[in-house]
């Protein structure tokens, strides 16, 4: 794969996890509520040795682990756009990609065209995933 080819995968990845990243920390309140013991347990899908009550079931217990999974790499990826490009980086991020915002929005409310936010993006996105 190409440098370019990889860095599309991985920006296609954040993005899409990032439009559900709200969706999915509220799922993850609604199975830790429901299943107390999810959010104590730690276990490793491949081996699957847990001690849980079977009515939890290996589904519930594989969507807690992808959504805590999906909700890591968007924080931790915010994480690392904070720390290489800045706190406005990390908002304006956020806003288009969480929030879904429109980009000339939030191009207007950052004093910027769109034009300039989309080259700052891509910048950002280049500089957390070619040097990740």
């Amino acid at each position: 794969m190409t440098k370019e080819g990889s860095f599309k995968q991985k920006t296609g990845s954040f993005k899409n996890s990032c439009r559900v990243y709200l969706k999915e920390k509220e799922r993850v309140k609604i199975l830790e509520a429901r299943y107390p013991e999810l959010a104590s347990t730690h276990f490793d899908l491949d081996t699957f040795k847990i001690d849980l009550s079977e009515d939890n079931g290996r589904g519930n217990l594989e969507l807690y682990q992808f959504l805590k999974d999906d909700i890591s790499f968007v924080e931790e990826t915010f994480n690392e756009i904070e720390q290489r490009c800045g706190n406005n980086a990390k908002i304006l991020i956020w806003a288009l990609f969480v929030e879904n915002r429109i980009q000339t929005d939030v191009a207007d409310e950052f004093g910027l065209t769109r034009r300039q936010l989309q080259y700052s993006v891509d910048k950002w996105l280049h500089e957390v995933f070619d040097n990740g």
